[in-house]
Order: structure tokens, then C-alpha cells, then sequence
């Protein structure tokens, strides 16, 4: 199996795990040090305890569907359908992978916001504003 097959793989089974909410099977797809940015709210998260909890604390009944997957050797992009009550939102999703298992996550929706409160005790460290964008 090539590394963008294997890549591949792992991307839909992570996307598959999350949407099912079996968290375990989702954690065994992490790196230690995993790390998740979202850059339109400036915030960073560090670590598989946290971005674990941070999934599994996500407000409201979701819905997830991937619309597209592109894979291109260690990298896989993904757009998605994003559904929280009657609110229909759609994302993209980078994913890197380090020996086997999803290191970096970066999320980009629509538009940006502020961070909703209650997850401060998940972020480590907020990108600056002039950051948020870096590279578009």
C-alpha cells in the first residue's frame, strides 16, 4: 500500500469515527502531541487528552458528512457538511500525518468568530490575529 493510500485510509476512518462519536477508535488515529488549529477563532489545541475532549464536548446534535476528499502523500484535504441543529455549515479539514497517525488537524469555516466560551480549559495557545490567515 502507497503512503497517499495509507493516508487514504486513515482519513476516512477518522472522519468515520468522529461522525460515529466512538471515541476510542477516534483516539487510536491521534498522535500524542496531535495538534488542532482553527484559525478563524485563534485557538490551538495540543495534545490527544484535549482534542478528544474537545470533540467529545462539541455542543448540540451533529451532523458530519464529507463531500470531498483529496490525498496526496503524508497531507489529505477534505470538505465537509457540518450540521448542528438547524444550522448548516460547510468546512474544510487539512490533515498531516506523522508514522502512521493524524498529527496536525486545521479546520477553516466560513467565516470567523469568536470562541465560544467554555473550552478555555482545552486551549493552550491562541494564534494572532495576524496569523489567523496566514498563507490566503
Amino acid at each position: 500500500m502507497t503512503t497517499t493510500e495509507q493516508t487514504r485510509t486513515l482519513a476516512e476512518r477518522y472522519f468515520a469515527t468522529m461522525s460515529a462519536r466512538a471515541w476510542h477508535d477516534f483516539a487510536e488515529l491521534l498522535t500524542d502531541d496531535v495538534r488542532y488549529d482553527l484559525p478563524q477563532t485563534g485557538e490551538r489545541i495540543v495534545g490527544k487528552d484535549k482534542y478528544l475532549r474537545f470533540n467529545q464536548e462539541y455542543p448540540g446534535d451533529w451532523q458530519l458528512t464529507v463531500t470531498r476528499l483529496v490525498v496526496d502523500g503524508d497531507s489529505a484535504a477534505a470538505s465537509m457538511q457540518f450540521v448542528v441543529g438547524e444550522q448548516e455549515m460547510v468546512g474544510l479539514v487539512f490533515l498531516e500525518v506523522r508514522d502512521g497517525l493524524v498529527a496536525q488537524v486545521t479546520d477553516f469555516w466560513p467565516e470567523p468568530y469568536d470562541a465560544p466560551p467554555g473550552r478555555e480549559h482545552l486551549t493552550e495557545q491562541a494564534i494572532s490575529e495576524r496569523d489567523r490567515f496566514a498563507g490566503f
